[in-house]
Parts: structure tokens; sequence; C-alpha cells
């Protein structure tokens, strides 16, 4: 099993942080559950909700990400792409977890052809990949990447604080 652990620059953590402070206005928002994030981990985490498409498409944490994983996985940067809705809310394929006490995420997989998860605020909570029982713990500015067939999960969080990460789904396609 491939699993790759990046370390996001400084300047793309920034951008996550400001991520971060726009996706806090739509969960803090009474219409917050018009953009709830439909997933899995919809009823098991307290709130999930896509990143707005302008912050995505002017980040530098996208052809980071996409370069990464031709490096990582093969091929061209150009074969990997977000998955996009257009003319819908959740607009790319990449949302904000808040999860708290009591909050966890069920075994699950991803669409796609690689997945990821970037840690912004986590204080030792594994991801655990179920296959081989391999835990990671993501700390601040960590990104990892990984085949999006493989399954993981986060056990209940025992502690009281607001636990921040960030999912994905790059799609491949061959160039012709």
């Amino acid at each position: 099993m491939q699993i790759y652990d990046l370390k996001l620059p400084h300047e793309i953590i920034g951008e996550i942080e400001e991520w971060k402070l726009v996706c806090d206005k739509i969960k803090n928002s009474p219409l917050k559950d018009l953009k709830e994030h439909d997933n899995l981990g919809t009823e098991t985490n307290s709130y999930q909700t896509s990143i707005p498409i302008h912050l995505i498409e002017s980040s530098y944490w996208l052809p980071f990400t996409l370069r990464n994983c031709a490096r990582l996985f093969g091929g061209n940067h150009r074969n990997y792409f977000l998955r996009k809705w257009d003319g819908h809310f959740d607009g790319y394929d990449v949302w904000i977890n808040y999860s708290y006490k009591g909050n966890y995420n069920p075994t699950h997989n991803h669409a796609g052809a690689i997945s990821g998860v970037i840690y912004l605020q986590n204080d030792k909570d594994e991801t655990i990949f179920v296959d081989n029982n391999y835990k990671y713990i993501g700390n601040r500015g960590d990104m990892i990447l990984f085949p999006s067939n493989t399954k993981h999960k986060v056990d209940v969080q025992e502690k009281d604080y607001e636990r921040i990460t960030f999912a994905f789904n790059i799609n491949y396609k061959e160039l012709s």
C-alpha cells in the first residue's frame, strides 16, 4: 500500500488557514445546512463543507498536489485533476472536516484515483488504514496521499478540542 507523507510549504499552510476561516463563516451561518457536504462522515463529524471554488483555483496547493501526484504515482501532472461539480454548491471534491470530542469517521474509502488528507489541527488522533493496521498521526501542515480505494477510519475523538482536516479526491486521465 502506498501512503505518502508530505510537508506543505509555509505559504500553502497560510492558504489552508484562510480556507478554514472562510469555512468557519459557512459553518456559523444560519443557512449552514444548505452547504453541508454529504458523505459517509456527515453523520459522525460535527460539520463538513466544500472549499469554495475560488480558493482552490487561486491556490498554490492545487499545483503542489497535482505535481506531487505525478512524481509519486507516475504520469504527468496534467493527467491529474480534481473532480468538479459545475453549477453545484460543492464545487470541487475538496472539503473540510470539523471534529470534536465524541466525533469519528467510520471505515470508508473514496472515489477517484488518489485521495488525501491535510492536517491543520490534530492532537494525536490517528488516521487508521485498516487493511494493514497502519496508523498515521498528522501534524499541522502534513498532507498524506494514498490510492482512493484504501480503506481508512478515525476512531472516536476522546479529547475536547477542534480537530480540523481537509480531505480531497484526485482523478486520473490518460492524455491522448
